[in-house]
């Protein structure tokens, strides 16, 4: 699966970290270096696997943490609406 932001959020990084905003609530989420890490792959229209190798080697952790930390990461962006699957858009 590829995942993009919805249209109602703004992505923006602040060294290392990074926030989304929805616009549409006035919330704000706060992601750590890996979560921004892993947003600014997906903004870049690539795959999760490849988010979760680079990710990995990166930061030199196994393969089975970054998977699931990404896992548990990206269902709590999509309950909070804030990324869409990139094959249904918005």
């Amino acid at each position: 699966m590829k995942y993009q932001l919805a249209n109602h959020v703004s992505f923006t990084e602040v060294d290392d970290e990074a926030v989304l905003l929805d616009l549409n609530s006035g919330a704000y989420f706060g992601l750590n270096h890996v979560g921004a890490l892993l947003l600014t792959h997906l903004q870049n229209k690539q795959s999760i696997e490849f988010a979760q190798q680079q990710i990995a080697a990166k930061y030199q952790i196994s393969d089975t943490i970054v998977e699931q930390d990404i896992e548990a990461l990206l269902a709590q962006l999509l309950e909070q609406k804030l990324i869409v699957d990139y094959a249904d858009g918005e």
